[in-house]
């Protein structure tokens, strides 16, 4: 991670965004709560493997994407995955609490969410005897419908966003806000996102949960989830406390939603020790 120091800005500036830059996390506010979804989950993908070349190496920018897209979890990364599956995401989300899973079309978000989505069940009786099936005592269930939204990963639709994170990688949504035009690529590229969500929430709306847990990439999670923040209503605190956090690999975050202006928060899932 880049050590360099760069300005904050204050997050109450973010409340300065237009009208229109607001317009889809607000629809994406309403649909929510309309569906009966009082918190959205964010998830950054596990370990997967690195690029099969750098930039430079590549014909053109669309045959890097593509290549990206394909990057597959690592053995570390499933092992992360799992952890998390059993740790936070089953204690503090609830697998089963979910309206859907919701996953970018890259290999390693989806991947991720494949971990998670899963339930492992013991079998029992002549079959857990014989061994059949998974050629052991457990069997593997996937206990949830899973739906694909492609703006999560930013590839073609956010190129202010994706230049500087390809110029100062991972960190914290409050470094590329003390950018010269970072606050504002970010925004609107979770605005874009927050449009799509909406149309998702209107999908599923009748699917039994009141959770939508989203998997996606890093810092990108962040300015989803801050737009969501803002137009229910964060406090300065919850807003602070959105551009901090710094996701690792099988970590999440949440935006509950609640049912009011002023009860918006933000709860930052860690996945410790980390596989």
């Amino acid at each position: 991670r880049t050590q360099t120091q760069v300005r904050r800005c204050s997050p109450t500036v973010s409340r300065a965004l237009s009208a229109y830059q607001l317009s889809m996390s607000e629809e994406l506010k309403a649909k929510c709560l309309a569906a009966g979804v009082k918190r959205m989950v964010f998830v950054r993908h596990a370990q997967a493997a690195p690029p099969a070349g750098k930039k430079p190496d590549f014909k053109g920018i669309h045959d890097w994407q593509a290549s990206d897209q394909m990057r597959p979890l690592t053995e570390q990364g499933k092992k992360q995955a799992k952890a998390a599956r059993e740790g936070w995401f089953s204690k503090d989300v609830g697998r089963t609490n979910n309206k859907c899973l919701v996953t970018s079309g890259a290999r390693r978000a989806a991947e991720t969410l494949q971990v998670f989505g899963e339930e492992v069940i013991a079998k029992k009786g002549f079959f857990a005897k014989l061994g059949l099936g998974c050629g052991s005592s457990e069997s593997v269930a996937f206990a949830v419908s899973s739906e694909l939204v492609g703006g999560l990963h930013p590839a073609g639709i956010a190129p202010a966003c994706e230049a500087l994170f390809d110029t100062h990688g991972y960190a914290p949504l409050a470094k590329f806000y003390g950018m010269e035009g970072g606050k504002e690529a970010y925004a609107e590229y979770g605005e874009i996102v927050c449009k799509e969500l909406a149309a998702l929430v209107e999908k599923v709306k009748h699917n039994q949960g009141n959770t939508i847990t989203v998997f996606g990439h890093a810092v990108f999670l962040n300015a989803i989830a801050m737009q969501l923040l803002l137009a229910c209503g964060g406090d300065a605190a919850q807003v602070l406390k959105a551009t901090e956090v710094d996701l690792g690999e099988g970590e999440g975050f949440s935006v509950d939603i609640g049912a009011g202006a002023t009860s918006a928060s933000v709860t930052h899932y860690t996945l410790r020790p980390h596989p």
